[in-house]
């Protein structure tokens, strides 16, 4: 799972599809623990190095500068056909990944933690921003931005993803979202990541051997 953090080899489609399954029904049965998570950081969230925290993290986690900055990394490829893949890959993750949080905070429709409302108190279908706690936006595009220069620059990868819990973990403090909002943030983006990543460059690789083609990685 993951193979391209953990070394780990991947996982099949249909493992993939069980996996994230029970990543959710987990999520499901951990959701007593935010209001206990959420009454044990209220001191720091309401801190001046708590305040800090938060809005660094709104301001990092934005797609609007993540995106294009890792775009901006991805220059820096050696060759013009790995900077082209790169991009292509990019895009699909932050779209496929992104979308699965959008849709996800559309069809639950949890409220804030800042909302007075307990975790489960759903209102499905809302338009509201405050009914979208579930996932956290944020840390769905700082991970996805991670697992992207981990992809192609590993040799940072403990920076990339220290900067995506960094983002995280500032929502968390900054009372914008659950602590389950934010494993379903790291977890959607990590599926996406597999989907991109693993699995359609393992299809392209099996079509291109079939006709007796060599493909070399360009992955640095």
């Amino acid at each position: 799972m993951f193979p391209f953090i953990t070394g780990i080899a991947p996982c099949s489609r249909r493992q993939c599809l069980y996996l994230a399954m029970l990543a959710f029904i987990a999520l499901s049965i951990l959701i007593p623990v935010d209001s206990l998570v959420f009454k044990m950081l209220l001191p720091l969230s309401d801190s001046s190095l708590g305040t800090l925290w938060a809005h660094t993290a709104d301001l990092l986690g934005n797609g609007l500068l993540l995106y294009p900055a890792a775009l901006v990394a991805l220059l820096f490829l050696p060759t013009r056909a790995s900077r082209r893949k790169g991009f292509r890959e990019a895009v699909a993750l932050f779209a496929l990944a992104g979308l699965a949080g959008q849709v996800f905070k559309f069809l639950i429709g949890r409220p804030r933690p800042g909302m007075g409302l307990e975790a489960w108190d759903l209102n499905a279908f809302s338009l509201s921003s405050d009914f979208h706690s579930f996932p956290s936006g944020h840390t769905v595009t700082a991970f996805s931005v991670a697992l992207v220069l981990c992809y192609y620059f590993p040799r940072y990868r403990s920076w990339w993803i220290g900067l995506a819990l960094f983002i995280s973990i500032g929502r968390l403090v900054g009372q914008s979202h659950f602590l389950t909002d934010i494993a379903a943030g790291i977890l959607i983006s990590c599926f996406a990541a597999e989907l991109v990543f693993v699995h359609d460059i393992q299809g392209f690789l099996h079509s291109a051997s079939s006709k007796g083609g060599e493909l070399k990685a360009d992955n640095v």
